[in-house]
């Protein structure tokens, strides 16, 4: 059997076609979202202190607000939310290119951004929802979860070279047009496939947090999450700190962009070839890699490792993101499913958010290296986690 035959049949599945295609435009959109504030802003104002504050509200609207979101396109269905929530999105994002091109005063921007992360829609959990509603296998959503890993890679990838290009050579609020009608468009054309839409759900005990989130089996998966968003947070300041004292700062995104690839390569990989791995082993394995390889970016000191230990280090993520993936589905009923991808995705945008000044201050005062091993120590942790992650036990769909 070839290794695009599992794939293939994803989309033999009626109306898995009609709602990928939209799922993924819209998630570029997504991807480009806080780049495209940030030269926005910057673009306006002149600086990248007020720039970067309203990237951060953007952030932090989102990581605290959307699983509440979540809440609701549980309960009462991914087309209904969305009825509401695109016309905010889309206001809050014209507001703030008018407000930018008119020179509005900053708190205009502040605010807009800190709406806009609000309503942005979570692209990546609807789309899941939406695999776990259509596939009737496990082994099937083994390999859609794959996909939408080597999706969310791509776009990722891609999203701020495209921001880039537009903001530094057509206008800098460029980017975020461009975004901001990839996100609407799209995510209307993706909820409009009522066929592929889960059903909504009995809301859950809880008035802020539905209670079912605290149990045990679930519990794991937003600290791996958070322990991954301190990795890819700090390997950002660590990376181009290295490059730096190397005198090849120019090619630090390019070294980034090759773990990126290596982590799509493996996910592929494993996506075709999913029902013959276990998703233990291959989260063990993961997660051993990618202390082991941080571990030797700490006593590294030359290009040539740099660049190895960097993709090693890339291919083991998608070994650990996508079974735990597999494994929150198998944990998580249909009535939580979107809230509980929210959270993992709230998890590691916080662990992000703290990595990047701590592991900043560590570059700072000491190098590259005592970064990379504040990271190996976080990461030892994350192989705690993997193990319980992987204990059957923990395994039981929470009532």
């Amino acid at each position: 059997m070839s290794a695009l035959t599992n794939y293939r049949q994803l989309f033999l599945i009626p109306g898995a076609g009609r709602f990928f295609v939209p799922a993924a435009l819209a998630r570029l959109g997504v991807a480009m979202q806080s780049l495209a504030i940030l030269w926005a802003v910057q673009g306006a104002s002149g600086s990248f202190a007020v720039a970067g504050i309203a990237t951060g509200a953007f952030a932090v609207a989102e990581a605290l607000l959307a699983p509440q979101v979540a809440r609701f396109v549980d309960s009462h269905g991914q087309g209904t939310v969305a009825a509401f929530q695109l016309p905010v999105f889309g206001l809050a994002a014209v507001t703030l290119i008018l407000a930018t091109a008119l020179g509005a005063p900053a708190w205009v921007w502040l605010i807009t951004s800190g709406v806009a992360g609000v309503s942005c829609p979570q692209v990546g959990s609807l789309a899941a929802a939406r695999w776990r509603h259509l596939t009737d296998s496990g082994a099937q959503m083994s390999t859609a979860l794959a996909l939408e890993a080597a999706v969310n890679t791509v776009t990722f990838m891609v999203g701020p070279v495209l921001v880039t290009s537009l903001s530094a050579t057509v206008h800098p609020a460029m980017g975020l047009v461009v975004a901001a009608g990839l996100v609407v468009v799209f995510t209307a054309l993706l909820v409009s496939c009522r066929d592929s839409e889960p059903p909504s759900q009995a809301r859950g005990p809880g008035l802020v947090l539905d209670a079912r989130l605290l149990d045990r089996a679930l519990l794991p998966f937003p600290a791996l999450h958070l322990l991954l968003g301190i990795y890819f947070g700090g390997m950002t300041i660590c990376l181009t700190a290295a490059a730096l004292s190397l005198g090849v700062a120019p090619y630090a995104g390019l070294i980034a962009a090759g773990a990126g690839a290596a982590g799509l390569l493996a996910g592929f990989v494993y996506g075709a070839s999913s029902h013959r791995i276990g998703t233990a082993q291959v989260m063990l394995l993961g997660s051993a890699g990618l202390v082991l390889f941080c571990f030797g970016l700490s006593q590294s000191h030359g290009l040539v490792s740099l660049v190895l230990l960097t993709t090693l280090a890339g291919a083991c993520v998608s070994p650990i993101v996508i079974p735990a993936a597999v494994k929150l589905q198998e944990a998580a009923p249909a009535s939580l499913y979107v809230q509980a991808i929210t959270w993992t995705g709230s998890a590691s945008a916080l662990g992000t958010a703290i990595a990047a000044p701590l592991i900043g201050q560590l570059v700072d005062q000491w190098s590259a290296q005592a970064g990379y091993l504040a990271i190996t120590v976080v990461l030892s942790l994350l192989l705690i986690v993997t193990v319980l992650l992987t204990r059957d036990r923990q395994l039981s769909r929470v009532p």
